[in-house]
């Protein structure tokens, strides 16, 4: 089954962690539906990751419910901070308050996102199926990427659901995280630090308050900064090195980093990393008899399924048929 069809019964206890990155089926302090809590019994699916964000944490839930009758969800503790939202399917029936104040609920078109601010409170009966995916982002770490940037701190974060806005980063990055989701054990650190550093810088730039703007950051990396992380990289394939690391060893904020990576290079130094590790396997396939298990392992995969994945879709074929091909 992919991601967006297991059962939430399917994520079992205890909860599997991998480094400080956590998985849970359910959680009273961060969990979220829309914009407000739901619990494991009422919903289909409901997948978190608890993710380190600056001083702070990054919750990433993905919940849905394939038929109507959820009612009201439940209360949720206020944080300084912002839920973001984005619709993977049409909400098409529900009611909304913020401070037990109704608000305007427009039906919510797949792709539709809002951002609700949580040091308010927020209740919403839900009438209809839905899916979302949910970002909670702590004041904290909005401020730092926006300092980062050369900005003011962040400000506040204006996009209400009445807008209904669409907006394709968000979705993307949403669905880009839904494998992490349901398979944590694969997830790297250095990606997951990626993720939430781009999301946070979008959010910022295109729903912050005007003197919050981030500044775009010119130029790429010297090259004794290249050479620097690609080695840090290198030294730990499995992908523990997290970006404040790089850029620390680089001397740079970790956004001027990330930029200055991509414009080096060509891509994120998480999906480099994946190239190198596709390059270290292929160098042990060619050059030893060893099982493919054991290649994915010491080239830095989680197992031999998400070796084949990510050597499939980066070279076109199997390792094993790349494996055939180079003996002919």
């Amino acid at each position: 089954m992919s991601v967006l069809d297991q059962p939430a019964a399917s994520t079992g206890w205890p909860a599997p962690t991998f480094g400080a990155i956590k998985t849970r089926r359910t959680s009273p302090n961060w969990g979220s539906a829309v914009i407000a809590q739901t619990s494991l019994a009422r919903v289909d699916v409901l997948r978190q990751l608890i993710v380190p964000a600056g001083d702070d944490k990054m919750v990433i839930s993905h919940i849905s419910r394939s038929r109507a009758g959820h009612g009201p969800t439940e209360s949720q503790a206020r944080k300084a901070g912002y839920a973001v939202c984005v619709h993977l399917d049409e909400l098409a029936s529900y009611n909304l308050w913020s401070n037990e104040r109704h608000c305007a609920s427009p039906p919510l078109p797949a792709g539709t996102i809002h951002i609700s601010d949580m040091r308010h409170t927020w209740q919403a009966d839900i009438q209809s199926s839905f899916q979302v995916a949910n970002f909670y982002l702590p004041q904290s770490a909005l401020d730092e990427v926006a300092d980062e940037q050369g900005s003011r701190g962040a400000g506040t974060l204006h996009c209400p659901i009445v807008e209904r806005r669409a907006d394709p980063v968000v979705a993307n990055v949403a669905m880009a995280l839904l494998p992490a989701l349901s398979r944590p054990e694969q997830a790297s650190k250095i990606f997951l630090d990626h993720a939430w550093r781009a999301l946070t810088a979008h959010v910022v730039k295109a729903y912050g308050s005007s003197d919050a703007r981030p500044q775009i950051v010119r130029g790429g990396l010297s090259p004794w900064q290249e050479r620097r992380a690609k080695e840090m990289l290198l030294a730990d394939l499995n992908g523990n090195v997290t970006l404040p690391d790089l850029a620390q060893a680089c001397r740079l904020s970790c956004s001027h980093f990330s930029q200055a990576f991509r414009r080096t290079v060509g891509c994120p130094p998480h999906q480099w990393l994946l190239s190198q590790r596709v390059e270290r396997s292929k160098e042990m396939m060619l050059n030893s008899d060893r099982p493919l298990s054991e290649i994915a392992l010491n080239a830095g995969f989680a197992d031999q399924s998400h070796f084949t994945r990510v050597f499939s879709r980066l070279v076109k074929t199997s390792p094993a048929a790349w494996k055939r091909e180079q003996e002919r």
